[in-house]
């Protein structure tokens, strides 16, 4: 198969089969004289259950045959605990094993990016594509009554895009008590989240299809699309590096061609059009380094002749981080702890194939976007927006940008900005050390039945970065995210999960948590060892010690002013280069509230375009 592909002359080589580079892949193979190659380390698994099945997910990580099982260097601020990081290593990459989530970010998150010197770069531009790529299914009536899908207005979704999205189905009461439970506290979303400007809690929208299967990049956008005679995939292809060609050309470099191994055999591609990495927010960076583009300092001391020279490779690093609570439930409620009980697994395997309903439908069924600020009257001890930005006013943050940092004390100041995302699911969570198995973190031994929270921060003040490891391109890249390592996520963070705790006491909700027998509050989860009530002092130690990734990495190849710390301009190329182009989330400047996949998915369709029509203007 490589043998073939080598023999063919392509327009565009895209490293990365996930979910930017297939869709980028569909979009410009749509124009037949456009040849378009994908080079994917992992393989195709079309009809695998594992990944088909939403609430299989976390039988995915750590496993080799899906997962890159990436780890973060010791984190100092969680207790030197290293954090998994996973990434999909297989085709559709991470949309073949992420939570399903379809979440979207405000107006003013995108807004922000053009605000950081990326004009066209905006909510008014981008807005179309978050429905181009999309095809909004909506429920039955009966579901829809059951999770409170009034709040969606249609007109504002996708009808037409490869990408499935529809309301889970509900398991029992627990989730029907979501939403309710934050409108007695005023705190539920009542108009459509993807209008860009509401805050609140929502039954949250899955990337799942009219059978209940799991919707990827890959059945999205490739196996429809795979007999295209003008689009090639080559699987198990670990790309090690691109060729740059020595001359220069306004001084810039042209890229000439892609080394690469299938199955330990050594290949190089010889490239006359475009390369567009697109090998996610952790191994573009990764790949530019072992390629020669990067920092001087690290390419000399892997003994990497240096290409282009830009110290802003690998750097800007930002992620979701969250950290979990979870209750015991009173008798009779359905959570992923039943499916241990004999006949269940059977059955719940029958529901989703008969009908795709059951405990095997959904996962995490609810989400929720609040600002700091609304928290506030509902916990004690929190200290204000004002407070915190008190503390960072006239400071700089090591690490992050001046305008990035202006932008972010805004964001903390506007209490109609989300500063907090609540995700929930009816099961509970292993609490240990060992975080770098992400896995396990899904697997506990405690008897009884549990639902739970999290809180996750949406935009970190913390800044980290992802550097090679070595010249060699087996070894994974070391990934430092920083996580907490600045005070405001800290306070933010702690303060949101006492607020998880004030939910759970709260309404619909509340009456479905067992109390405890002296009346000190709700039943926590045993292996969580937590003694009473959190107060804020806990809730700070239980942040540092069980605070996870969400594994929303983005920033790693910014688009910015290369003075500003930019590796890619509006058009995606990178500074100095003339045919190389980076696009999936590491481009993203600055993070953005929620699950990032739709705006992964956003910014290829974007990218297609701008692409194709630069491709239609040389061909004139």
């Amino acid at each position: 198969m490589a043998e073939e592909v080598l023999s063919k002359a392509y327009d565009f080589v895209i490293i990365g089969g996930g979910t930017a580079g297939l869709t980028l892949a569909a979009r410009l193979s749509e124009e037949p004289s456009i040849n378009v190659l994908v080079l994917e380390a992992g393989e195709n698994r079309e009809n695998d259950p594992q990944i088909d099945i939403p609430a299989l997910m976390s039988q995915l990580y750590e496993n080799p045959d899906y997962d890159w099982g990436l780890k973060s260097t010791p984190q100092a601020d969680l207790n030197n605990r290293i954090t998994a990081q996973p990434r999909g290593k297989v085709l559709g990459g991470s949309t073949a094993i992420n939570f399903l989530m379809v979440s979207y970010p405000s107006k003013t998150d995108i807004d922000n990016w053009g605000q950081l010197g990326n004009p066209g770069w905006d909510y008014e531009t981008l807005s179309p594509y978050y429905r181009k790529f999309e095809t909004y299914n909506a429920p039955d009536d009966s579901r829809a009554a059951d999770l409170g899908s009034e709040i969606i207005d249609p007109s504002l979704y996708g009808s037409s895009g490869p990408v499935q999205i529809t309301l889970p189905h509900a398991t029992g009461p627990l989730d029907h008590a979501w939403r309710p439970s934050f409108l007695e506290l005023g705190l539920g979303a009542k108009d459509d989240p993807k209008r860009g400007t509401t805050l609140g809690a929502y039954t949250v929208l899955k990337s799942i299809d009219s059978n209940g299967k799991r919707s990827t990049a890959a059945s999205a956008f490739y196996y429809p699309n795979a007999s295209r005679p003008n689009l090639s995939v080559l699987t198990s292809a670990h790309v090690e590096k691109i060729i740059f060609d020595a001359k220069r050309t306004n001084n810039e470099v042209i890229a000439t061609g892609v080394s690469f191994s299938v199955l330990g055999r050594e290949y190089v591609l010889p490239v006359t059009g475009e390369i567009i990495l697109s090998a996610g927010t952790l191994l573009s960076p990764q790949i530019l380094e072992l390629s020669g583009v990067g920092s001087k300092k690290i390419l000399e001391s892997n003994h990497i002749p240096v290409v282009v020279e830009n110290s802003s490779v690998g750097e800007n690093l930002q992620d979701h981080v969250l950290v979990p609570l979870h209750f015991e439930v009173v008798e009779g409620m359905t959570t992923a702890e039943s499916i241990k009980q004999p006949g269940v697994l059977e059955w719940a395997l029958n529901e989703w194939q008969s009908g795709r309903g059951g405990p095997l439908a959904s996962g995490v069924s609810g989400t929720g976007f609040l600002s700091h600020a609304s928290i506030i009257p509902h916990i004690k001890d929190a200290a204000t927006a004002e407070t915190i930005i008190g503390q960072l006013a006239g400071t700089s943050v090591p690490d992050m940008p001046t305008r990035q940092l202006d932008i972010q004390k805004r964001l903390l100041l506007d209490d109609k900005e989300a500063d907090l995302q609540f995700n929930f699911a009816p099961t509970g969570f292993s609490v240990h050390d060992n975080s770098d198995r992400l896995g396990s973190l899904f697997q506990h031994n405690d008897p009884g039945n549990y639902v739970g929270a999290v809180a996750a921060l949406t935009h970190a003040f913390s800044r980290g970065s992802c550097h090679i490891s070595g010249s060699d391109p087996k070894l994974s890249p070391t990934i430092d995210p920083k996580y907490l390592s600045h005070p405001a996520d800290l306070e933010i963070l702690a303060d949101g999960i006492l607020f998880v705790q004030k939910i759970f006491e709260t309404g619909p909700l509340g009456a479905l948590i067992k109390d405890r027998p002296d009346g000190s509050g709700k039943v926590y989860q045993p292996s969580m060892k937590l003694e009473g009530r959190l107060d804020k002092a806990k809730a700070v130690e239980w942040t540092k010690s069980i605070t996870v990734s969400s594994w929303h990495p983005v920033g790693t190849c910014s688009m910015l002013p290369k003075t500003e710390g930019g590796v890619v301009d509006t058009e995606l190329k990178v500074y100095g280069t003339t045919n190389l182009r980076v696009v999936d989330a590491s481009i993203i400047p600055l993070n953005v509230r929620g699950n990032i996949q739709t705006t992964v998915y956003a910014i290829a369709e974007r990218a297609a375009d701008i692409i194709k029509n630069g491709y239609q203007k040389k061909a004139v």
